[in-house]
């Protein structure tokens, strides 16, 4: 007989009986210990391993964990019947490190090949710590043994012996006791002659800048087109143009009889005076809408390229990546701009005024001298024009110096759903999104966060580009079933009950029909679309019945006003008719701009959500939202996307309106009657009648599809973002780190090796890479999981 020294205690015998576990109910969760028996991970957090935070589990609700309970069984030690005495004992113990602390195990017996244990002499022990217990930690890892077999609940174990302080063997009545006093068991304290824990350095993301600027880490100062110091500067010049032709036109009369004389309607003359004002006026328009465009939807990055600030997240929620709404100026992200950014709004809305006011700038005077109609400048309309386009002129110097000194933080423009997923690829703050797809409005506590190049703290050499947290640890994947997995545990602190109650709710959610057609642009609702239907047959009928009944356009009406021009060339009959039906035209094209903007916005998803999916071409590197006007029209033709082809076709258009509706109406002077009426423009009223007409029934084309409806809108890059924060499509090589825009979209088009055809993408239901479903944006079929759910009808 040999004996081995456990502390105090003596190993005589080994029970030759089938051994028994005797198991005692516990509330304990099996993963409250687990980083006890675990070495330290990238995974694992530090405040966790030190305070040991215990959670406790639903009795009704318990099961098992597979891969916890694996992990447990593999740390279990040997258990072998033996035939006789144990003569001998293999003493080289294995021990589970955690942070510095050494477990000593159970050791492992060997069998001979007739059953008997054979153990080795006591000279092969490992020397125990001086002064140290080992009794608690036997005791620690018998408690987690039955625990483990608690919760699997599938037998009924029993324990017939375990190891006390004092005596090799204690009775069954004495372990009972001892588990009834500690039913939730701690693990034991430090011994005082261990190492002190050591705390793992977490991998974080640091911010950095490549040595010299090489193809694959450019400098971060991309500028879009509509941005850009050329196309700036060309805008600019217009404007100068146009202040320059504006102070000529109002000056030169104050000293002579009028500018040119007056020809009547119709004429070439006719449509210098009332028609090409309005049109140079529209060009600028039209471009200054374009870099509206493009300023919103880049601004977002470039505010988070300037480095982390407070709550700088939440950009990614209150700026729209579009415009909205242009009829008021949009002072929402004034504060966070600068003053540059506040002088260009303000200047921009100003600018709408300009083809209303260029619309009434030449009117008709009867020079008594001469006895002469001529063309004349109206004064105070000159120079209101002046001072506008002025203050246009600092506002696109404001913007033209910001993107010319300050870094943009972009490798190339962000205009499709392939840019994000790129942009977003690395982002380690993505969690927060936690099941955000299914709601109505997608905001989150602010983060300090920023655009541009990092590295890891542990793998300082590799440098990548991303939207980043400096403050949080970097995303951690694992390979699981050849696929990309998310590491993360999954508890609901507040309510301490297993994440599966709420995942349970959460996938009853995002399969529920009503979610997932909730959302649409208030204007594109049907009530809405019926609304502006009727509104616009109601208004099209009045306006063809006051013009055509009595012929009442073209032989004309009483003013109701003074029609007289004053010596500064004013006069309210033809302000009025001249002003406030261009004014109404202006409204018009405004208020069809939403339209587009969403249109545009939502053909990616439209594809992404017909039930064979799309391909990448027509879903995530759609880009109509950078697109200039006409060219919007041709692609989505070429794509077949009609109605994104007809509605942005319809808002180029719509800027005819104000045009032609401004110069069309003027008074004249009618000698048979003796008196002054306001008559139309024959060839411009036909006109105008056309674009009207054109222009209503365009409405009916409005009604949005159900592809077209989603859980929540995409006005914003918080709201884009998620829609794919858990794809796998992340964890793709596809979009990691493309060295340009052209590599990005080569990879997408390209068919893999091991596929025979290209990729196909979908919006519906995916397996995320925490293993779960959540709703959104991923390849429409992966191996292993089968087709993502699309049409929920």
């Amino acid at each position: 007989m040999t004996a081995m020294n456990l502390g105090d205690s003596n190993l005589r015998y080994v029970n030759t009986s089938r051994p028994q576990l005797i198991h005692s109910n516990s509330k304990q969760s099996v993963t409250a210990s687990d980083d006890y028996y675990s070495t330290p991970s990238e995974g694992s957090s530090h405040e966790e391993k030190e305070h040991g935070v215990r959670y406790d589990t639903p009795p009704t609700h318990m099961r098992p964990d597979t891969k916890d309970s694996q992990q447990s069984e593999k740390t279990l030690p040997t258990i072998r019947p033996v035939k006789e005495k144990v003569v001998g004992f293999d003493e080289r113990s294995t021990g589970a490190a955690t942070e510095g602390l050494t477990i000593k195990r159970k050791p492992v017996s060997s069998s001979s090949s007739d059953g008997t244990v054979i153990r080795r002499s006591m000279n092969d022990l490992s020397p125990p710590t001086p002064g140290v217990d080992d009794t608690p930690y036997i005791h620690f890892a018998i408690d987690q043994l039955t625990r483990d077999e608690e919760v699997v609940g599938s037998r009924s174990h029993s324990i017939s012996h375990s190891i006390s302080g004092d005596e090799a063997y204690p009775t069954e009545g004495d372990v009972e006791k001892q588990r009834h006093q500690r039913r939730i068991p701690h693990p034991p304290p430090i011994p005082p002659s261990s190492e002190p824990r050591s705390s793992p350095i977490e991998n974080v993301l640091v911010p950095t800048q490549p040595a010299k600027e090489t193809f694959r880490y450019p400098k971060l100062h991309f500028v879009p087109g509509p941005l850009h110091t050329i196309s700036l500067s060309v805008l600019i010049v217009c404007c100068l143009l146009m202040m320059i032709g504006l102070a000529f036109c109002g000056a030169y009369p104050l000293h002579h009889d009028g500018l040119f004389d007056y020809d009547g309607t119709g004429t070439s003359r006719y449509f210098v005076f009332q028609y090409l004002p309005q049109i140079l006026g529209s060009v600028i328009i039209i471009w200054l809408v374009i870099i509206q465009y493009t300023l919103q939807r880049v601004y977002p990055f470039v505010a988070l390229a300037s480095g982390p600030a407070a709550g700088s997240s939440e950009i990614l929620y209150d700026f729209k990546l579009f415009p909205t709404n242009l009829l008021i100026p949009n002072l929402s992200y004034v504060g966070r701009g600068g003053p540059w950014l506040a002088l260009w709004a303000i200047t921009l809305w100003l600018a709408m005024f300009t083809i209303p006011l260029q619309s009434c700038l030449f009117q008709a005077r009867y020079f008594v001298k001469g006895q002469i109609w001529r063309w004349t400048t109206v004064q105070p309309i000159a120079w209101i024009l002046f001072g506008i386009y002025f203050l246009l002129i600092l506002g696109l110097a404001a913007l033209m110096l910001r993107f010319t000194i300050g870094e943009t933080g972009l490798k190339w423009d962000p205009t499709s759903l392939a840019d994000f997923l790129a942009i977003f690829h690395r982002a380690n703050f993505l969690n927060d999104f936690d099941r955000s797809e299914i709601e109505a409005s997608v905001a989150r506590p602010p983060k300090d966060i920023r655009l541009g190049y990092w590295r890891n703290s542990k793998q300082g050499a590799e440098t990548f580009y991303c939207i980043g947290d400096e403050n949080a640890p970097v995303r951690r994947y694992s390979l699981e079933r050849g696929k990309m997995r998310l590491n993360e545990k999954s508890i609901d602190l507040e309510s301490q009950h297993p994440s599966s109650y709420r995942n349970d709710i959460f996938r009853g959610e995002i399969h529920n029909p009503t979610l997932r057609y909730r959302w649409v642009p208030w204007f594109l609702r049907d009530t809405f679309v019926v609304a502006w239907i009727v509104i616009a047959f109601v208004l099209l009928v009045a306006f063809l019945v006051v013009s055509f009944v009595n012929n009442a356009a073209e032989m004309g009406f009483l003013p109701q006003l003074p029609s007289p021009t004053t010596p500064f060339g004013f006069s309210p009959a033809d302000f009025l008719y001249s002003f406030i039906p261009s004014l109404l035209g202006m409204i018009l094209f405004l208020v069809w701009q939403p339209f587009d903007a969403y249109f545009r916005a939502l053909q990616p998803f439209a594809s992404l959500s017909g039930r064979g999916g799309s391909s990448a071409e027509k879903s995530l590197l759609l880009d109509y939202g950078s697109c200039l006007p006409l060219q919007v029209t041709f692609r989505a033709l070429v794509a077949g996307h009609f109605r994104v082809a007809w509605i942005s076709f319809v808002s180029l258009i719509s800027i005819t309106i104000p045009i032609l509706a401004g110069g069309v109406f003027t008074a004249q002077y009618i000698p048979k009657t003796g008196q002054v009426v306001t008559a139309a423009s024959k060839p411009g009223f036909e006109a105008l009648v056309v674009f009207v007409i054109i222009y209503v029934l365009s409405f009916l084309v409005l009604f949005p599809t159900k592809r077209r409806h989603l859980p929540h809108g995409i006005s914003t890059l918080g709201e884009l973002v998620s829609f794919f924060y858990q794809s796998p499509l992340l964890a793709e090589e596809t979009f990691e780190e493309p060295r340009s825009k052209i590599d990005l979209i080569t990879k997408l088009l390209g068919t893999p090796l091991d596929e025979k055809m290209s990729s196909r993408y979908a919006f519906g239901i995916y397996m995320g890479q925490d293993g779960k479903e959540h709703l959104g944006i991923d390849r429409l079929e992966r191996p292993g999981y089968g087709e993502m759910l699309v049409d929920f009808r």
